[in-house]
């Protein structure tokens, strides 16, 4: 089905949307392959009704995941997580489609230095560009900043790491929302184990000299279902983008029950559409 060997599981999803048509990038485990990890993609011409497989987005010589995909200047960007756990380094990585949605290139390395840079995300605010990533620890982050999108080696933050020791929201898990004053941030929850539960965080001041973030609420906004179920285990990761009226969702979810005694991570991907009346499918 995804053209990239014995399938584990499928991971990571964000979502790119062009009127009634719903693209989905995810990322694609296959443990039997080397590397083990590529994007994929599929594609919905009804609003997210139905899928069609379309192939790998993008393929490397090493690990692939968390395909952050963004629009800027009408330009269609990526930003991939490119390490793994044999990395002790690993720069942000950032694409550029050449032919959507299957074709890209490398544009900058944006983040370089003595880290392996996890599950970054890029967003605009203010004046500059901004990147927050984790740090390889699940409980540390990091921010860089720049003018320009497509520059290398963006500016690091003064207060790098600007949270550290914080496992329970230390590991980036989806794209950020923007409000007028303040910036809706997902991150993981891996105070029991990686990628247990999903965290909502606002953060309240960014700038070139402070950060500060504070939790939104006292709970997990997602988390496994218990029982039995695809996501009855752990849930790690949001993707929202609200076009034409219409809000569509993507996250993950992996298996509680057996997840271990039959073959270790089982992560699946769930897609939802709803409109401003809450109205969904």
């Amino acid at each position: 089905m995804t053209n990239h060997g014995n399938l584990g599981f499928v991971a990571d999803p964000f979502l790119h949307v062009e009127g009634r048509t719903v693209h989905l990038f995810f990322e694609v485990f296959s443990p039997h392959r080397d590397p083990t990890a590529a994007i994929g993609h599929a594609v919905s011409d009804d609003e997210g009704k139905s899928w069609t497989h379309t192939g790998l987005a993008l393929e490397a010589d090493h690990h692939l995941s968390f395909p952050y995909v963004f629009t800027a200047a009408d330009e269609i960007y990526m930003v991939p997580d490119i390490a793994n756990s044999d990395d002790y380094r690993a720069p942000a990585r950032l694409y550029r489609t050449t032919s959507f949605p299957l074709k890209w290139e490398p544009v900058a390395d944006i983040i370089t230095g003595p880290d392996k840079y996890q599950d970054t995300i890029v967003f605009q605010w203010g004046s500059r560009w901004w990147a927050i990533t984790g740090t390889g620890s699940n409980d540390e982050l990091s921010v860089y900043y720049s003018k320009t999108l497509t520059a290398p080696d963006w500016t690091p933050h003064p207060e790098n790491p600007v949270v550290t020791d914080r496992p329970s929201a230390g590991r980036p898990a989806g794209r950020p929302l923007m409000r007028e004053d303040s910036i809706v941030a997902f991150f993981q929850d891996c105070t029991a184990e990686y990628g247990d539960k999903l965290r909502a965080y606002e953060i309240t001041s960014l700038d070139t000299l402070t950060y500060e973030d504070r939790p939104m609420y006292d709970g997990a906004l997602l988390e496994g279902s218990s029982g039995l179920g695809w996501n009855s285990g752990r849930m790690h990761h949001l993707d929202i983008q609200s076009v034409n009226g219409k809000i569509h969702c993507a996250y993950d979810g992996d298996v509680g029950v057996g997840r271990n005694q039959i073959s270790g991570s089982m992560w699946a991907i769930g897609v939802g559409t709803t409109d401003s009346t809450g109205n969904g499918q």
